[in-house]
């Protein structure tokens, strides 16, 4: 053997580890550093090689074993065969195969893996058709939902426990990949309605869309129309009616957009309009900010309505002078 060695020989704990695995292991190191039979005819080296890999307790457990013989005068072929004897338990076939059927899914563990659990669990059960015991026990064991329903509508005759396990983590696959696209497509529809419910919120104060009545700025403006706070002459939801107010401002500022309205045929457009309990018709002038009324038309219409002081207001005209 070259001084170059292939593997990595761990310590055996039999507190941690496995005997029957750490065997296997050992083996398989001795092969890929080429330490055989032939090689060491004796065994000193390999019996040297596996009591070095023990830790300090199962070294004392493998003395023990060994007494009255000192452990390091047995034969290696002598040392495994204590080894075997001790830690490779008596199995009983009616306990592994009562271990085997009170097996089942566990949750978060897929199909594959609880294919392979399984299979680890019919070592000791020696039953006559394995591949059989596994798909039934496969199918019965599995956790409810469609995959397991779909498996028990299959065909006993053709349905093999390798065409469980496939079929079974097919259907989980296709239904994870369903459930992905649709909860996309209620996230997309979630997002489209949030956008049309955005568009569709209008302040009720200044008919904008970008904000809620609450956070308008012009939500403490008065109405040109109705002389009423809280919204915007646009806005305005009463028509038909004037109401007269004492309160102060500035005759002739706008507080909306500018719209623009014609007659077909050119004649005076007019609106019946209710003024102190009485109709009366107005003509419509789109570019005044007031409403204006004659002095003969104001004592044929109100001769017993007192005139109020117009101090704090100032009316401009297209004269640029002040009234």
């Amino acid at each position: 053997m070259s001084g170059t060695q292939f593997g990595l020989l761990t310590v055996f704990d039999h507190n941690a580890n496995d005997w029957k695995t750490y065997k296997s292991r050992l083996t398989q190191w001795f092969v890929a550093n080429d330490i055989t039979g032939e090689s060491d005819k004796s065994g000193t080296k390999r019996r040297a090689i596996l009591l070095s890999a023990l830790t300090e307790s199962t070294y004392k457990l493998a003395s023990d074993l060994a007494l009255p013989k000192e452990l390091d005068q047995v034969p290696y072929d002598e040392v495994l065969k204590l080894l075997d004897e001790h830690f490779t338990p008596k199995r009983l076939g009616f306990g592994e195969r009562s271990k085997f059927y009170a097996a089942s899914q566990n949750p978060g563990e897929t199909f594959v893996q609880w294919a392979a659990r399984l299979r680890g669990l019919t070592a000791h059960c020696g039953f006559k058709d394995i591949e059989e015991a596994l798909r039934d026990r496969f199918v019965m064991g599995m956790l409810a939902g469609p995959e397991r329903d779909k498996l028990f509508v299959q065909d006993l005759q053709e349905l093999t426990f390798a065409k469980a396990v496939e079929l079974a983590e097919t259907l989980r696959c296709a239904r994870a990949g369903s459930s992905t696209s649709q909860q996309d497509r209620l996230f997309k529809i979630n997002q489209d309605s949030a956008k049309v419910s955005k568009a569709s919120e209008r302040c009720s104060v200044c008919g904008r869309s970008n904000h809620s009545a609450s956070k308008c700025r012009f939500a403490n403006y008065k109405c040109n129309k109705c002389n009423t706070k809280g919204h915007l002459k646009k806005m305005c939801q009463k028509v038909n009616y004037v109401e007269a107010s004492n309160s102060g401002g500035e005759v002739g500022e706008d507080d909306g957009k500018l719209f623009n309205i014609s007659s077909r045929h050119g004649e005076p457009m007019v609106e019946k309009v209710t003024v102190l309990g009485l109709p009366i018709q107005f003509e419509v002038d789109s570019g005044a900010s007031v409403t204006l009324v004659s002095d003969v038309s104001f004592r044929k219409w109100f001769p017993d309505v007192p005139l109020s002081p117009t101090i704090g207001y100032r009316l401009p005209i297209y004269t640029k002078l002040t009234i």
